[in-house]
């Protein structure tokens, strides 16, 4: 009887192993916390718990994030650049998206005229983040490594624009000389290992994201974490995408 019961035991510890998604993000305000919260990690466990998956997130910097994945490291990774990452998997669906702004001294904003203001300025933005894919016009950009270092750039007139989230980083905090302005929307996505459970958990990403949005999920999650407001238009844009598609894609 004890040999049986040893091998039962083995089975539902690799069982329980199986069945644990090592989910890597940096330590984003609002999105990723240490304490298991934030939109992504919510979202991450409203998708893959009901499954019968339990979530495992590890808080790494970013560019670790990606190499841990990318090297079959982890199993997935949160708010990735579309094409970021070669070899990995990544959905139609965003696990969020970028809500650019622009920081400036308030003397600029008079004279701000959309994108092609940032032609040719200097622009700063915090290391690791790739805008300069994403926008159309040439910059000399300088990457930073503390959002408090830009602004006292900013403030002392070394740089003239600080690209950075204004959901992180919203105008609010900042000093009353300097003005922030939104820019655009760059939507980012998760990323899957390439391996068998990489491609399930890819696999059921779509399908759990139609659903979240459709039931209001999604909506109530970005409001649990104080970011709704903020990306009320990035939530209707994927209420908006779930309506076009055919039902029968679940």
């Amino acid at each position: 009887m004890v040999r049986p019961l040893l091998l039962c035991c083995l089975l539902l510890v690799l069982s329980v192993r199986a069945d644990t998604i090592h989910v890597y993000c940096d330590d984003w305000p609002g999105f990723c916390h240490r304490d298991g919260k934030g939109v992504y990690l919510d979202i991450v466990r409203a998708i893959y718990e009901p499954q019968g998956h339990v979530i495992q997130p590890h808080l790494v910097p970013y560019k670790r994030a990606l190499a841990v994945v990318s090297q079959k490291g982890g199993d997935m990774a949160m708010g990735v650049y579309r094409g970021e990452v070669k070899g990995a998997h990544q959905p139609d669906y965003p696990d969020s998206a970028d809500y650019v702004s622009v920081v400036m001294q308030d003397r600029w904003l008079q004279h701000w005229n959309g994108e092609h203001s940032l032609k040719e300025q200097e622009v700063l933005w915090l290391r690791g983040w790739a805008f300069d894919k994403f926008i159309p016009v040439t910059m000399r950009w300088y990457e930073i490594d503390s959002h408090e270092m830009a602004l006292q750039l900013l403030l002392k007139g070394r740089y003239r624009y600080y690209l950075t989230d204004g959901a992180l980083y919203p105008k609010d905090g900042l000093p009353p000389e300097l003005a922030q302005v939104f820019l655009r929307w760059i939507p980012t996505y998760p990323i899957f290992a390439d391996t068998e459970k990489g491609r399930q958990l890819h696999g059921l990403w779509d399908p759990g994201m139609r659903t979240l949005i459709r039931e209001g999920t999604l909506a109530r999650i970005y409001r649990e974490n104080r970011l709704y407001d903020d990306y009320l238009d990035f939530i209707s844009e994927q209420e908006a995408k779930v309506r076009r598609e055919a039902p029968s894609q679940d």
